[in-house]
């Protein structure tokens, strides 16, 4: 599997002007925690990434894919599982331990 470094932060502006910067939100599909479905249900189409070992490593590996669509996190006992989803995702199934967070993007100001 290729490895994808992190995105580079972005320098304040130094002239005090407000800079638009894009951003990620992060919402779960339906408000509801558990593993990421697809319109008919399914799981969709994903990349495991279960050497990403946190919850925010996982949403960065995402962040800088355009393909991705959403991401699924499980912590259960001492296993952790990152999956890179690119479908859409429109709800969750109800599974302890699972999160679904679908990529945004939103704008905000940095410098104002």
């Amino acid at each position: 599997m290729p490895w994808y470094p992190p995105l580079a932060q972005q320098p304040a502006p130094s002239s005090g002007a407000a800079l638009l910067v894009p951003s990620i939100t992060w919402d779960r599909p339906n408000g509801q925690r558990g593993s990421c479905r697809t319109q008919g249900g399914g799981s969709g189409t994903f990349e495991e990434a279960s050497w990403l070992k946190t919850e925010a490593d996982c949403k960065a590996r995402c962040a800088g894919e355009h393909h991705c669509t959403a991401v699924e996190f499980a912590l259960i006992g001492g296993y952790t599982r990152c999956e890179i989803h690119r479908l859409p995702v429109t709800h969750t199934f109800p599974l302890p331990g699972f999160d679904c967070f679908v990529k945004g993007s939103g704008r905000r100001q940095r410098g104002s």
